[in-house]
């Protein structure tokens, strides 16, 4: 965009003067309007066994309005070319919102005080500066070392980056600048042979880890000093004894137990999804607005919160992208339900507390209710020996292979990739396929231990969500935590 006046969007005053024109165009003709104006860069660069290595390096620019007019919301979003199409946007929200007039119970949306200012993640180095030689070389480095075994049949490793401007404003009188970098990287092995087929991830089973940081990161992760373990473990799993089905006492790793905060915590407590906004797609929620402040949804050792002012994380900011504040939020205190996963929308709906959970996929898209930086806080457990050893016999798992859960966030069943037999609190024989199930609040419920602050992780997820999809990156913290008389196997 750079051959345009404004320049790059990382300009803040390039970036409000286009704003203002996009609010000016609809001024003085709606209850409330705002303006998301977003500029986002994102790097994939992978190789794979066998393979050419494959990078490249995408990137979009557009704005988003969204208007209120007599109770009903308009939306509009266009690529961003010349300065006339903010304006275009703006117009064209405010006639989908008259054209909407008296469909449905009109939105009053509670005045709150404007808030501006600026955000912009921690960088070391540039991810998007380092050259793209210096990337293959690292990814070849990871593959040669994970494909080592025999039987590895195929393998991955890959790095990612973004960078997004994000720019907001509306009628209120908020104006906020958020500059955000993400870096990662990720390695996955499936190795086959013995009539098996396992596979094993590194450092999150989900498409790698992603933090909001720079190249800096990518030395965190230890890719190179993981990778020979990721492709010897996958093929020991070939040869391994299958884990058991019945009920056992379990300790589950960080990654595992971040994974079930984002499918039974995270979406259960999503507002706009407990008011019924998702049922047509992605289901609804166990949980009601009415069992807010109330309902016992897991054991005292059990406080999860949201609270996206953390650095460093893929759900880190300071304003949500409808211009809300972020700030720490108890979603679970000890086991009972105190708070949700809102937007301005849900929170006016239902006349509970706005939490500052509006995300969305870029300038394309409305924003809706998706987790922040959601976590499970350390307990007092003490290290991952300690946990293990308090359980004395079971099975400590890690790392998502598989999972399932109904449309109301209830019943739910999980697969890992492995897990270690646990007698007199030492780990023993590795074995495969372990899975295990429950109903949310029981298995909740059963957490008798979280461990420490030392064994405290962050994984960076993303998720899709709505109609249209959208994707939402965010983040989920865990430490392991020890869960008694848990259903594992399949009967």
């Amino acid at each position: 965009m750079s051959g345009h006046d404004w320049g790059s969007l990382g300009d803040d005053t390039a970036a409000a003067r286009i704003l203002d024109s996009a609010l000016g165009a609809v001024a003085g003709r709606v209850q409330f309007a705002d303006a998301r104006l977003i500029e986002a860069e994102e790097l994939r660069s992978y190789v794979q066994k066998g393979a050419d290595p494959d990078e490249r390096i995408e990137g979009n620019i557009g704005i988003g309005v969204r208007v209120l007019v007599d109770g009903q919301w308009g939306f509009a979003a266009r690529p961003l070319a010349e300065h006339a199409d903010a304006e275009a946007a703006a117009v064209q929200a405010h006639r989908v919102a008259v054209a909407l007039a008296g469909s449905g119970k009109p939105v009053d949306l509670p005045p709150r005080e404007p808030v501006s200012g600026r955000y912009e993640t921690a960088v070391e180095q540039d991810p998007f500066a380092v050259a793209p030689a210096r990337r293959q070389e690292l990814l070849a480095a990871w593959l040669a070392a994970a494909t080592a075994p025999a039987e590895v049949a195929a393998a991955q490793a890959g790095i990612n980056a973004k960078r997004q401007h994000r720019h907001y404003a509306d009628t209120e009188g908020a104006r906020q600048h958020q500059h955000f970098t993400e870096t990662g990287a990720m390695l996955v092995v499936t190795a086959s042979g013995h009539g098996d087929v396992q596979r094993r991830s590194y450092p999150n089973s989900f498409h790698g880890n992603t933090a909001a940081a720079g190249w800096e990161y990518l030395s965190s992760l230890r890719m190179l000093d993981n990778a020979a373990r990721v492709g010897e473990e996958a093929v020991a799993l070939l040869t391994a004894p299958l884990a058991p089905s019945g009920h056992a006492d379990v300790v589950i790793g960080a990654q595992q137990v971040s994974l079930q905060i984002h499918e039974s915590s995270g979406h259960a407590l999503e507002l706009d999804r407990m008011l019924g906004d998702e049922a047509n797609y992605a289901g609804t929620s166990f949980i009601t607005p009415g069992d807010v402040g109330s309902l016992r949804y897991g054991s005292p050792a059990v406080t999860i919160t949201s609270d996206p002012t953390v650095p460093g994380t893929r759900g880190s900011f300071a304003f949500d992208d409808e211009g809300t504040p972020a700030r720490a939020t108890h979603l679970v205190d000890e086991g009972i339900v105190r708070n949700t996963l809102s937007n301005r929308d849900s929170a006016a709906r239902s006349g509970l507390a706005l939490t500052g959970a509006a995300r969305s996929d870029g300038w394309a898209y409305l924003p809706v209710c998706f987790a922040t930086h959601v976590f499970l806080q350390p307990g007092t457990g003490g290290s991952l020996d300690e946990l293990l050893a308090r359980m004395g016999d079971g099975y400590y798992i890690d790392d998502n292979r598989s999972w399932s859960i109904d449309n109301q966030r209830l019943n739910f069943q999980f697969g890992t990739e492995v897990a270690y037999e646990v007698k007199g609190g030492r780990r023993g024989r590795l074995l495969k396929n372990f899975s295990y199930g429950g109903v949310t609040p029981q298995f909740w419920g059963s957490v008798e231990a979280v461990a420490g602050p030392s064994e405290f992780r962050a994984f960076g997820y993303p998720c899709g969500k709505g109609e249209p999809k959208q994707w939402g990156f965010l983040s989920h913290g865990a430490a392991p935590m020890l869960v008694r008389g848990l259903r594992i196997g399949v009967a």
